[in-house]
């Protein structure tokens, strides 16, 4: 698990307004989209789903694919995590992956299944987690056009 420091801002209010959202957004969505850099395949975006413990999120990914090829060059990511209605909130996020070693494959996948209890994989799949560096949170119903920020600084991982 992460833990994160918070920029200071002089709106505490507004950063505790932004995390609430993000965790929002986290909890009532399954599905992100992934874009990476590094491989052959570079820039790419895939589409996976994702559990989250805090602002920490956690998926599996598949050991010979494009992501992980690109993960093991060059692990800055950016996310994108929303219903595709722009006028549902939505998360935009820049940070990074820690390829998690194979010994947390239950964990993560038990994290995945309490959250989809359908879910499976259907090839080798490493777990991953995502701890994003930058928070952009979208939202016409709260009038955050353009988005609000919250920036996060890892503490320790």
């Amino acid at each position: 698990m992460s833990q994160y420091q918070f920029q200071a801002d002089s709106n505490s209010d507004l950063q505790a307004d932004i995390k609430s959202a993000i965790l929002d957004i986290l909890h009532s969505n399954c599905a992100i989209n992934i874009a990476t850099t590094g491989g052959e395949y570079s820039p790419w975006i895939l589409g996976a789903y994702y559990a989250s413990d805090g602002l920490s999120l956690y998926l599996m990914l598949e050991v010979g694919g494009k992501t992980m090829a690109n993960l093991r060059k060059n692990p800055s990511v950016a996310i994108h995590i929303s219903q595709n209605d722009a006028m549902k909130d939505f998360l935009q996020a820049q940070g990074v992956a820690t390829i998690l070693p194979e010994s947390e494959t239950d964990r993560v996948m038990s994290m995945l299944k309490q959250k989809m209890p359908w879910y499976q994989v259907y090839t080798p799949c490493l777990p991953v987690r995502l701890d994003m560096k930058k928070w952009f949170v979208s939202s016409f119903a709260r009038q955050w056009f353009p988005a609000r920020v919250l920036e996060t600084e890892l503490v320790s991982a």
